[in-house]
């Protein structure tokens, strides 16, 4: 599931993220494909951090490819 927000905390520093750029996870058996998806359709390489590194509440921490626990998240953080 793609999240659209404008900040999101990490490691318990608030980020501002690019705007029309999502928030999704991944586990690591799909971690490839994820890439790869993100860069098709944003044209953007993401940045990534550890999904426990994410302390958003309302962040949908499952991988979107097979709905287990994401264990990285890709997003664009702004300025990056």
């Amino acid at each position: 599931m793609d999240m659209m927000m404008q900040s999101i905390r990490i490691e318990n520093k608030e980020v501002e993220l690019q705007a029309g750029y999502p928030v999704r996870f991944t586990c690591m058996e799909h971690l490839e494909q994820e890439l790869d998806d993100y860069v098709n359709d944003f044209e953007a390489a993401p940045d990534t951090y550890p999904a426990q590194a994410i302390d958003d509440s309302a962040a949908d921490k499952r991988c979107r490819v097979c709905g287990e626990p994401g264990q990285i998240a890709l997003l664009k953080e702004k300025g990056m």
